[in-house]
């Protein structure tokens, strides 16, 4: 039997059911642990977003306290701001688009974007920094524009985990997660969006004459994962908005939006869903997301004639 047969991550129910969460790691400690038993309360609905933000800020600010009761040395900010997006990412390739468990873990980035601004300090004494004054972090500005969406490098951890992402589904989970924090102003994922496999200028992108069978297949789930930033009207208008603002980006560059990506990934939808070679679930998202984006100009046409 196919090894990916047995792989639960390629089952067909993925479409629809979350996947297993791969959650946790033998070498989790207490806070690791702490953080992961309760995102996954939070998914099977046993705690509110609001709830978990208030219990997450209110742990790292007693972990932190210069002057701890307990005589404990305070633990860095980053030891448990770190631990806890990597557990996010984790979480965010289980869940299919827009299902429960995926609207929690976004309205719990929210939730914690909403708290109250305050600061505590990173951990390291001014003893330890050579009399230097305590360095400080602010709680939680993920929106702080200043920040540019990469508050103490979320976005980076969810680059880390990226890597370790091949399934179908799980990518088209990912990307879909990534899209929500990225339109809502929190953490900017946008350098990490399959989109950028679906431009034939992607090493990525492959030659279909000397990639027949497993060529379609693979532009096909890249592009349902890069769906997932166009195929909802708000992921739409925010990718929309994003490339107007320049005609085009270096090939190298992070940077993803530009009018040239735009008309690029409009064209190779089109093409998908017009094509015979691509499995039909790919050629039927590929038309939705190119009815997407005709929409999407069409209304911004209509917004400027008003």
């Amino acid at each position: 039997m196919s090894t990916l047969v047995q792989n639960p991550d390629y089952a067909e129910e993925g479409e629809h059911q979350p996947l297993q969460f791969k959650l946790y790691d033998q070498w989790d400690d207490e806070d690791d642990l702490w953080i992961k038993h309760r995102l996954e309360a939070l998914v099977n609905q046993q705690i509110t977003p609001e709830q978990l933000a208030l219990d997450m800020d209110h742990r790292i600010t007693a972990l932190t306290r210069r002057n701890r009761d307990d005589g404990v040395e305070p633990q860095r900010a980053e030891q448990f701001i770190g631990p806890f997006f990597q557990a996010l990412t984790k979480m965010c390739s289980a869940f299919p688009p827009y299902h429960a468990g995926q609207n929690q873990l976004i309205a719990l980035v929210k939730a914690l974007n909403a708290l109250p601004r305050h600061v505590i300090p990173e951990g390291l004494s001014p003893a330890q920094l050579e009399e230097k004054p305590w360095i400080t972090t602010t709680l939680w500005s993920f929106d702080n524009s200043y920040q540019e969406g990469n508050w103490k490098a979320c976005a980076e951890a969810f680059d880390f985990e990226h890597v370790y992402i091949w399934a179908p589904y799980r990518i088209r989970n990912y990307d879909s997660a990534m899209a929500r924090l990225t339109c809502a102003g929190l953490i900017n994922c946008a350098f990490l969006s399959s989109l950028r496999f679906i431009l034939p200028t992607n090493k990525e992108y492959p030659d279909l004459t000397k990639r027949p069978i497993d060529g379609p297949n693979k532009i096909g789930n890249n592009l349902v994962g890069a769906a997932q930033w166009i195929l909802g009207p708000e992921e739409c208008r925010y990718a929309y908005t994003e490339c107007q603002k320049v005609e085009r980006v270096g090939v190298r560059q992070r940077k993803l939006w530009s009018r040239e990506h735009w008309a690029e990934w409009k064209r190779q939808f089109a093409f998908v869903a017009g094509d015979e070679r691509f499995a039909q679930k790919y050629r039927s998202v590929a038309a939705q997301a190119h009815h997407q984006m005709i929409t999407c100009e069409q209304e911004e046409e209509l917004r400027q004639d008003v």
